[in-house]
C-alpha cells in the first residue's frame, strides 16, 4: 500500500512544489512507483513535470467535483515511474462549489483508497494555505 507523504506549509515560496517534483523524479529513478498530486491551484507541479496546465480536460477539480473518476485524472509516466494528478486555476473555485457537499474533506482520501495500493509513494503537494 502506497504511503501518502503530504508536502505543506501555510507560506508560499518556501519550495513546497519544488520538493515534490524533485523527490518524485529521485523515487522513479530509484523504480518505486510515484503518484504526485499537485492540490495547489497555481498548478507549479503540474507545469514543472512537463504537463501543460492550461489544456487539461480532468484534474483535481474535476475530481472534487465528482465530474470524473481517479482513473481518468491521473496522468500516467510524466517521467518515468511518476504518475500526476494535475492542478490548474479551476481548483480555485472548488472550496466555493463545494460548499454544501457532506464529507467534502474526504473526497481525496476516498478516491485515494481505491489505487492507493498502485502505488509506492503517493506526494501531495499542498496550497500555501489552511483552508479546504
Amino acid at each position: 500500500m502506497g504511503r501518502v507523504i503530504a508536502i505543506a506549509n501555510q507560506k508560499g515560496g518556501v519550495g513546497k512544489s519544488t520538493t515534490a517534483i524533485n523527490l518524485s523524479a529521485c523515487l522513479g529513478e530509484k523504480g518505486k512507483k510515484i503518484l504526485v498530486i499537485d492540490s495547489d491551484p497555481q498548478g507549479n507541479t503540474t507545469s514543472g513535470l512537463g504537463v501543460d496546465k492550461n489544456n487539461l480536460e480532468n484534474t483535481i477539480y474535476e475530481l472534487f467535483l465528482g465530474n470524473s473518476a481517479i482513473n481518468k485524472c491521473i496522468i500516467d509516466d510524466v517521467v518515468p515511474n511518476v504518475s500526476l494528478l494535475a492542478s490548474n486555476v479551476n481548483l480555485a473555485a472548488a472550496e466555493i462549489e463545494l460548499i454544501g457537499v457532506e464529507k467534502k474533506e474526504f473526497i481525496l482520501k476516498n478516491d485515494l483508497d481505491w489505487i492507493r495500493e498502485d502505488y509506492d509513494y503517493i506526494l501531495i503537494d499542498c496550497p500555501p494555505s489552511l483552508n479546504l
